[in-house]
């Protein structure tokens, strides 16, 4: 799986990232997009094939408008700390790794982190 980390979050998750298996990380900065419009970092996690983890839950569930995504990850918390962010991070890693086919699992669908122990998902756009 291949995570795109919005600004808003803190780069420490792409290290703690690639201390799981299976796991990929890249920061938006790190990509090139820093101070770029949510629909721009959007298009690149489109045209790369990445999973888009933000804070930032409107503003990405607004560009779902697609027929098909890689998918996308909501922490619904503000104010936390990078390690606040990571367990919830986790939280949806462990979700998402736990099913048989995990990249074909997040293909068009949102994990949304409501709380540390609160993971849902669904498909959007739905079938």
């Amino acid at each position: 799986m291949k995570l795109l980390i919005d600004e808003h979050l803190s780069p420490r998750l792409i290290a703690w990232c690639a201390e799981r298996r299976s796991v990929y990380a890249a920061s938006v900065a790190h990509v090139g997009l820093a101070g770029r419009s949510d629909a721009e970092v959007w298009g690149h996690a489109l045209e790369h094939d990445f999973v888009v983890v933000t804070a930032n839950a409107r503003n990405f569930l607004e560009l779902l408008n697609v027929e098909l995504h890689p998918g996308l990850i909501v922490l619904r918390e503000g104010g936390l700390s990078r390690e606040e962010q990571w367990a919830r991070l986790e939280a949806a890693l462990d979700h998402v790794q736990s099913q048989p086919d995990p990249a074909a699992y997040m293909v068009n669908r949102v994990v949304e982190v409501v709380t540390v122990s609160e993971v849902a998902a669904r498909e959007i756009p739905t079938p």
